[in-house]
């Protein structure tokens, strides 16, 4: 019977009550028809000739499966998500118009918390006829859980936000006593991408998937606040409670697949693919506007999923390698992928591209007219068939808030071959010694796969000498197995890793550089040999996995490795392989910094087509954007070094994306001279004065020029700024479409915006409105930007106002306050009223309420102590977007290195009310131009015919007398009041903590 959650159970809130019963939905939703009964659903599916399919199990035995997995004994398992959308005993207290969610709490771990509707029942087959005559209901009151496997003597059991683990030492199945929590930090803010699909990989990690639309901060025992924002793969080793965010990046990620070699695979909902093949370090493509930003600022690119040749219907939720060995030959290393939103399961080839892979498809292996055939996961059994788990629900999309979901329905089915491969009850657990080490050999990878894991549960060394001979002896798959397994049992070492990588198998080469980088140290012989395997190395993915592991390893062994890499032409054409030597080397840019420069006093380096395309430009980017004394001699000892001028000019062009929007002022002179000399050297815009002149035919190639993206990047920057001078009304459709294309780089982008504030198109507002969400949000500088186009008119402030208050597509919380107030300056009755409904903050606060602001800063003060480190990153979040100390920030505020920071009294009272005493200097001031244009900003010169002022986080710009129509001094400071009021008590402390340092 169906549970479907009330809407009183979801919030407390009117406003969002209200908005979750009108919610527009989108996409599939559910069919008028019925539920059709098993067996009718069976019928309808058609099957190539040479398969049978069954009917495995169905509802009331189970409803909703989400995961099926099996264990050693071949029980099948399966994962009920019955609570799914929203978890027992929280309340939403915000919600976006993608249905992510906030909750007013976080759900305790299993046995601790509210019981929820979900459970995990285990079926047996305990005669081998292949039909599951047994069940138990293993684990119940489950609030939002997602997956299970074994292993370590216990039941892992991924129940966002915890990965649990309970006692199973006599093997029942059965729990024994509570769980305990592995990790916890998992994001809930929806729950149809929240963490998912446990696998043990080869090299003895537990790996699992995050979905698209959750954050995610995971502590472990060893590992503390790893953050991270939407997809990607993760893994946790239980031996020494480390926890890694693998690979970043891909679709909604809701399925972990190992291939025979260890390769890592998932599908994705991102549009018309089968999923990405993850690599170690990796990063992928992401919806930037929804899902956020990569982990690491300095990537400067990103992976696509593996190419398709095929139909572009969406989407893959998930996908097995069969390599189960009991379907006809043809499925052999095919993959098997599920479409749920078009009720289907494709069949792929999967060839060579690079070093990934092009996946072509083939035909459908099940079709169905049956709209309630939802396909969710897919796993090969100990028999070597093919097991489904049907979500068995005409609803699909998860977008409308509402619980409407059929819950009193789900299905397994099995692909199997004509003739059904039947297989004894066993039970791996109970194999000696020998018989696992003969399971290496098995055809069907299932088996293989379960004796590693098994072998890492035991960790017997005794195993190690016969492991070893079929490492050397055996033929390669087996060698690599027996690879796995010395690694599992805790036998690897430099002996084996130095032997090893002399292999003539290739992914044996690519495991053993894989283990060694996981030690994150190595030995001096062992350092050596790696870097002489970086240059002699052919192999694409043994290449790759090389800088990989480079990035683990100190830079003492890091930077020869890749000195190497440059130089190996296999590496130079590769399109994978180029981004991660980059990664590998951005990661040592600080740390192994004089080692890295050692390296291009080598003339050889320079003519690397791989550092002419992929380094020079994003070294000189990486170094001048992070800035620093050392980081800043780093930029220019590069000019010096630079052999040719055609080097110095892919070094200048790296430089102007690093210093865009930076204050020149504290850019050190020997940099500026370079940057001087190379404007001179690489100048452009020959057609800059005729523009100014507005010379019809001038301005005719210039737009030209400007839209087109194989033009010279410095000269469609000149003609850009130049538009952003002189009114064309033809320029602005050419801007906006740049502005909206994030294959563009930042840099030009942020120029294309300063130039549209130049128009009063109402156009550009509402375009760039509607971009926001997936085309800029991502770049804090473009967001920035973007936030202070708004800002400068009031129908521009309305189309973005109307994107946040009405059809919530953008969360008010990414707005600084500062910008908020800029909206009010235009007066408009309109803006005001939905920014008091939205802000209400950023009214002038009564003073009670700044009494009540400074009591709760004194009174967290005086309860505890506070984190430097955490202190650091509130300041730089609340703080040095205005303020500079130490050296460090910006100076659109007081600079606060010499102020008495130990004073706290002071300090409270002007965090609470920065408008008590506006420093001299810092008065803002707003001009409204005869454009209709309105510019806040810092005055920094003024004469009788013109005023420069500095706009908040932008460059100075001019305006002459003749374009003021008003210009008037505020008495408020854009600083926002009782800035402290969101944070809790630790984060006060914290904040404070680190302001007191000197």
């Amino acid at each position: 019977m169906s549970r479907n959650v009330p809407l009183e159970e979801i919030t407390d809130n009117e406003e969002i009550r209200r908005y979750m019963e009108s919610f527009k939905s989108m996409g599939i939703q559910s069919d008028s028809s019925g539920l059709p009964n098993p067996m009718e659903t069976l019928k309808s599916f058609l099957i190539p000739d040479d398969l049978e399919i069954d009917l495995v199990l169905s509802e009331p035995q189970i409803n909703q499966p989400v995961e099926i997995n099996f264990d050693h004994r071949g029980r099948l398992w399966v994962v009920e998500y019955q609570q799914y959308p929203y978890p027992k005993g929280s309340k939403v207290v915000d919600i976006d118009n993608h249905a992510r969610v906030v909750f007013d709490k976080v759900p305790k771990p299993p046995t601790e918390g509210v019981k929820g509707a979900d459970k995990i029942t285990m079926f047996e087959d305990t005669n081998g006829d292949g039909i599951y005559d047994k069940s138990i209901n293993v684990i119940s009151g489950l609030n939002i859980t997602t997956a299970i496997t074994w292993g370590r003597g216990k039941i892992w059991v991924l129940t966002p936000p915890y990965l649990v683990a309970y006692t199973d030492k006599n093997d029942d199945g059965i729990p024994e006593g509570d769980p305990e929590v592995h990790l916890s930090g998992f994001g809930l803010e929806d729950t149809h991408a929240v963490a998912n699909s446990l696998r043990w990989g080869p090299d003895g990690w537990l790996y699992g998937a995050q979905g698209s639309t959750t954050t995610a901060t995971i502590n472990s025992a060893a590992s503390k606040d790893v953050h991270f924002k939407g997809q990607g793969i993760w893994r946790y080793h239980p031996e020494t409670k480390i926890f890694e965010l693998f690979a970043e990046g891909g679709g909604n990620t809701f399925d972990t697949e190992f291939d025979a070699k260890g390769r890592l695979y998932s599908g994705t909902n991102e549009g018309a693919h089968r999923g990405y093949y993850y690599k170690q370090g990796g990063y992928y493509r992401k919806n930037w506007g929804k899902h956020g930003a990569l982990t690491n600022p300095y990537a400067f690119g990103f992976l696509p999923g593996m190419a398709l040749e095929g139909e572009k219907y969406r989407f893959t939720h998930a996908f097995i390698k069969y390599e189960g060995n009991t379907l006809p030959e043809r499925y052999n290393e095919k993959i098997l992928s599920l479409n749920p939103l078009h009720n289907f399961v494709w069949m792929s080839r999967v060839e060579q591209r690079e070093s990934s892979f092009l996946c072509v498809d083939e035909e459908k292996i099940i079709q169905s007219d049956d709209h309630w055939f939802r396909p969710v996961d897919i796993k090969t059994g100990p028999d070597g068939a093919v097991y489904i788990a049907d979500w068995s629900d005409s609803r699909l999309s998860h977008v409308n808030p509402l619980d409407t979901w059929h819950k009193a329905s789900g299905r397994v089915y099995r692909l199997r071959n004509k003739n059904k491969t039947l297989v004894k009850p066993f039970d791996l657990s109970s194999y000696s010694n020998e018989e696992l080490i003969d399971l290496l050999s098995h055809k069907n990878k299932w088996f293989r796969q379960q004796a590693q894991r098994i072998i890492g549960d035991r960790g017997d060394k005794t195993m190690i000498p016969e492991l070893s001979q079929l490492l050397s002896r055996g033929n390669n798959q087996l060698a690599l197995e027996a690879l796995w397994a010395i690694n599992n049992c805790g036998g690897f070492n430099d002996d084996i890793a130095i032997e090893s990588m002399s292999h003539k198998d290739p992914f044996v080469r690519m495991w053993v550089v894989r283990l060694v980088g996981d030690k994150r140290e190595v030995s001096e012989r062992l350092g050596q040999k790696i870097t002489q395997l970086a240059v002699s190395e052919t192999h694409l993915e043994v290449l790759g996995q090389i800088a990989s592991s480079a990035k683990r390893l100190p830079a003492k062994y890091a930077v020869p490795i890749l000195n190497n890499l440059f130089l190996n032409k296999a590496t130079a054409n590769d399109t994978e392989n180029r981004m991660f030597i980059w990664w590998a080397l951005e990661s040592k840019a600080e740390t192994g910094r004089d080692a890295l420069l050692a390296l291009f006093e080598n003339p050889q380096l320079w003519n690397s087509t791989l550092v002419k395309e992929v380094v020079l430009e994003r070294l000189t980017q990486r170094y001048t954007l992070v800035g620093g004394k050392e980081n800043y001699k780093a930029a220019i000892k590069l000019f010096d070094l630079a052999p040719t001028d055609a080097h110095s000019k892919l070094l200048f062009i790296g430089l102007q994306e690093g210093i865009r929007g930076k204050d020149l002022a504290f850019i050190p002179e020997d940099l500026k001279n370079v940057i001087s000399e190379c404007q001179s050297k690489f100048g452009v815009g020959k057609l800059t004065f005729a523009l100014r002149q507005n010379n019809p035919e001038a301005v005719k190639e210039a737009l030209k020029i400007i839209a087109d993206n194989k033009a010279n990047w410095l000269e469609r920057i000149a003609y850009i700024e130049v538009f952003g001078d002189v009114y064309e009304r033809d320029v602005v459709p050419i801007l906006l479409k740049l502005v909206e294309d994030n294959s563009n780089s930042v840099g030009l982008r942020l120029a294309c915006v300063k130039s549209l504030g130049n128009y009063k198109e109402k156009e550009i507002g509402e375009r760039l409105a509607n971009a926001y969400n997936h085309k800029i949000r991502a770049d804090l500088d473009l967001r920035e930007a973007v936030f202070r186009l708004f800002a400068s008119r009031p129908d521009w402030t309305k189309s973005f106002l109307d994107i946040i208050y009405t059809s919530k597509q953008i969360k008010k919380e990414e707005l600084p306050l500062d910008v908020v107030r800029q909206f009010k300056l235009h007066q408009d009755d309109e803006i005001n009223n939905i920014i008091g409904k939205l802000w209400p903050e950023v009214e002038i606060a009564t003073s009670e309420q700044k009494t009540a602001s400074v009591l709760k800063i004194k009174n967290a003060l005086a309860s505890g102590t506070g984190n430097v480190s955490n202190g650091k990153e509130l300041y730089i979040f609340y703080c040095s977007s205005c303020h500079k100390m130490n050296g460090e920030g910006a100076d659109i505020g007081p600079d606060l290195s010499g102020y008495d920071r130990s004073n706290t009294n002071y300090m409270v009272l002007n965090i609470v009310d920065p408008n008590a005493d506006i420093r001299e200097g810092y008065v803002n001031y707003v001009i409204k131009k005869k454009n209709g244009q309105v510019v806040v900003g810092i005055l920094q010169d003024r004469s009788e015919y013109k005023v420069i002022i500095k706009p908040l986080g932008a460059d100075p710009i001019t305006i002459t007398k003749e374009e003021i129509n008003t210009m008037e001094a505020q008495k408020i400071s854009l600083m926002p009041e009782r800035l402290t009021d969101t944070m809790t008590n630790q984060e006060i402390r914290d904040l404070f903590e680190f302001l007191k340092q000197k």
